[in-house]
């Protein structure tokens, strides 16, 4: 049995032997590149004031999202919201089973 299977890797290893490998056109990364740049239209750069705009309105964002967590955090712990208020204001103590 091993020597047929070893008998039938050798033949397969021996079939690769009579092929040549794939040569490719020496030219096609320039002609990629010229048909790419044929198509793109010219680009205008992104003016500066557009950039520190977003960057304003993405760091106001951050600080309201900032502002708002920290608020809500101090706010559930001013009014003594936990878990086990919310298991029983929506009577769900059948249902919920990993409590510490």
């Amino acid at each position: 049995m091993k020597k047929n299977q070893e008998q039938w890797v050798d033949e397969v290893m021996g079939s690769l032997q009579g092929l040549q490998s794939a040569e490719g056109n020496p030219y096609l990364h320039t002609r990629v590149l010229a048909r790419i740049q044929q198509q793109l239209p010219d680009r205008q750069p992104v003016q500066l004031k557009w950039v520190y705009a977003m960057a304003g309105v993405f760091t106001i964002m951050l600080l309201l999202n900032v502002m708002g967590w920290s608020n809500s955090s101090s706010a559930d712990n001013a009014s003594g919201v936990d878990i086990e208020t919310v298991i029983n204001e929506y009577d769900t103590d059948n249902s919920y089973t990993s409590l510490p």
